[in-house]
């Protein structure tokens, strides 16, 4: 295995201090016990408080979208755990998308709880009441519920004159069962772990009978990556109209966030239809910002085949349009699963499962990442690349990051770098230089932010000639993170939070 180079540099910032409101960088969950907060800012650029304010509630929301996500996802595989009932559920199902999370915060609507602005930030505090949260999913569950039902007794009926449009109807059925699994997992968290819709949910079709008619229909002779992709994209080419530029992000594996060679590949197919047919401008992941319309894709696989869905919005989120398709077995071993399937899949989901398990939040202490290419979406690199990570937190405290191989090696890339208090509330790029390379597959990232020092970590450093090396860490991640966290009983002034980040290496 080659190393990624790991070189300490110098980095200079000229920063400029600002008042911070004091409720940006506390604890205000005792204050607003009823709503799930966010906390953002934005700076003031050429005087544009407008701007500014909107980029602030943006930030806002994604924080708010990351705390749900992360909590539903965490308390799932814990209540699981307790009921007994783990390991009869994919693990693919224990994670919830933020950016699906984030859309519906969109759509059912926040209240600004507090605002305040300096001479060069704004900040924005956003509360989403529990009691409206709870009743928004209980009623987009009652739809899709009513929506499955109606959809399959269609289907039914079309089947024998009309098997395309049934077939349609179908793969409407499967899609609609994965929203009603993703609201019901947050309604659940919302609700206690109380269930007021098994008995009508035990009504429906169950997926196996669904995909069963799907088989029949979608006849036994396999299709090819070009067909799928044409099949797929056929709604959006008839309905867009004009010359618009746009982003294709990969298409994920289930909710995971891990992308494979076929998901990777599949959108660039895509990429160069809309290109050939539709004479439209793609544009890199690096400048989302400027695109016209986001496509984000996901590979749902079941026993019988699998599905792909496609979501388009406009970068202003006034159109919105998804659409479905049911791939059969026979298609899907033709292309290959092992292709299909992310590399190195066991692994990093037991990786990702245990980070999940062993994180937490903290509602005052924040802290967040990013590099050159992440966005909010999957993120890959190619072997040669140099992503820059940066890191922004709303408080001075110590950073550790932790890198997971995607065969699994655990090394530590920086420990205890600390953040002052002029460089808080901004991206401040971490003193790494690194270049990916083998081996491929999904590498995570575990950064911990904490107001004190954290305790040595267990590592074994590695000389890898050149003048290169990695820490290799010998004690578990959750097991560290125990540790870590273990000081917490003695100091309850402390506070630490973590994140978990990833991307997907591939060769060029």
């Amino acid at each position: 295995m080659k190393a990624k180079v790991l070189l300490l540099i110098l980095v200079s910032f000229s920063i400029t201090l600002s008042a911070i409101p004091n409720w940006f960088t506390s604890n205000t969950s005792k204050e607003y016990p009823n709503y799930y907060i966010g906390k953002g800012f934005a700076k003031i650029q050429n005087g544009n408080i407008a701007e500014a304010e909107a980029k602030a509630k943006e930030d806002a929301l994604r924080d708010a979208s990351s705390t749900i996500s992360c909590n539903v996802s965490g308390e799932t595989i814990n209540h699981s755990s307790e009921a007994g009932s783990g390991s009869e559920v994919k693990v693919e199902e224990y994670f919830l998308s933020e950016t699906k999370v984030k859309t519906d915060l969109e759509i059912m609507g926040y209240k600004i709880l507090k605002t305040e602005r300096d001479k060069q930030n704004i900040y924005v505090l956003i509360g989403i009441p529990v009691n409206d949260l709870l009743n928004s999913f209980k009623s987009k569950i009652e739809n899709s519920i009513r929506k499955i039902s109606e959809d399959f007794v269609f289907a039914e009926e079309l089947a024998e004159n009309n098997p395309e449009q049934s077939i349609k109807k179908y793969e409407e059925c499967i899609y609609q069962t994965g929203l009603l699994q993703d609201d019901l997992q947050i309604y659940l968290f919302l609700n206690k772990w109380k269930n007021d819709f098994q008995k009508n949910i035990d009504k429906l079709p169950s997926q196996q009978k669904i995909e069963k008619q799907l088989t029949i229909l979608s006849g036994s002779t396999p299709k090819s990556t070009e067909n799928l992709a044409n099949e797929l994209l056929k709604i959006f080419l008839l309905q867009q109209t004009g010359n618009y530029s746009f982003i294709f992000y990969p298409f994920e594996y289930e909710n995971t966030g891990f992308i494979s060679n076929f998901g990777k590949n599949f959108a660039e197919i895509c990429s160069g239809i809309l290109i050939d047919k539709n004479n439209w401008k793609k544009i890199s992941y690096s400048k989302y910002k400027e695109a016209d319309i986001v496509f984000r894709g996901k590979i749902l696989e079941s026993d019988n085949g699998m599905f792909l869905i496609l979501t388009m919005e406009s970068i202003n989120k006034k159109i919105v349009k998804n659409n479905q398709l049911f791939v059969n077995k026979i298609t899907c071993e033709n292309i290959g699963w092992d292709k299909i399937k992310p590399e190195n899949l066991k692994q990093a989901l037991q990786n990702k499962l245990a980070l999940y398990n062993a994180i937490q939040t903290d509602n005052s202490l924040k802290v967040e990442l990013q590099t050159d290419k992440m966005a909010n979406a999957p993120v890959i690199y190619y072997y040669g690349d140099e992503p820059k990570i940066l890191v922004r937190t709303n408080k001075a405290c110590f950073i550790r990051l932790m890198y997971i191989f995607a065969d699994g090696i655990k090394t530590l890339l920086i420990n205890n770098y600390h953040i002052a208090t002029d460089q808080t509330n901004q991206w401040i790029q971490l003193p790494l230089e690194l270049e990916v390379c083998e081996p491929s597959g999904v590498e995570q990232m575990l950064i911990q932010a904490s107001n004190e020092q954290m305790p040595i970590l267990n590592v074994r450093k590695m000389e890898l000639g050149a003048g290169t090396f990695i820490n290799i860490i010998e004690t578990d991640i959750d097991k560290q993170i125990a540790k870590t966290r273990g000081l917490k009983l003695k100091n309850p002034e402390k506070e630490i939070t973590e994140r978990v980040f990833q991307w997907t290496v591939f060769e060029k």
